[in-house]
């Protein structure tokens, strides 16, 4: 008889530590814990902010999206920025599968250090055959490098490989 009981008792434990589990997972989706979180807008994610994208070996400084990426026909992915202005992931990976030297120079990076890496992507074929990156895909790759760092220069790519 004590042994129907006990194990009676057992199992509405074993359920109300089920219960509050459940719950307790609920709450902490419901109040943010969950690394992906829905934004207003068509197509328009927000991820886990300031992750570390390849070829980065350092956090973004910025929040980062997904938006729904459309291609011009010279390949440039647009667009860069979601419309809550976050990096968008999608477009920072097309680019990144060109290995632009100028996506892996870091917070500190200098001008002259973000010049010079443009040259040579938009000059230099890699011993691995990756082709030289486009002007118009340069330019995207720069702009997305400098929104993930937090560079500020004043500089135009364009005018930058004109000068290479």
């Amino acid at each position: 008889m004590h042994t129907r009981k006990n194990l009676t008792a057992f199992l509405i434990s074993i359920a109300a530590f089920l219960a509050v589990l459940a719950i307790g997972f609920g709450l902490y989706a419901l109040i943010g814990g969950s690394p992906v979180k829905n934004n207003p807008g068509i197509g328009n994610r927000s991820i886990s902010p300031y992750a570390i994208l390849k070829p980065a070996t350092v956090p973004s400084k910025t929040a980062e999206c997904q938006q729904t990426l459309t291609y011009a026909s010279n390949g440039n992915p647009s667009p860069l920025q979601c419309t809550n202005g976050d990096l968008n992931v999608l477009a920072w990976n097309a680019l990144s599968a060109l290995e632009p030297t100028v996506m892996k120079l870091g917070y500190n990076a200098s001008q002259s250090q973000v010049e010079s890496a443009i040259c040579v992507d938009a000059n230099v074929a890699d011993l691995d055959s990756t082709p030289a990156i486009s002007e118009p895909l340069e330019a995207s790759a720069y702009a997305l490098a400098s929104l993930y760092y937090g560079w500020s220069f004043n500089l135009n790519p364009q005018s930058v490989i004109a000068g290479c």
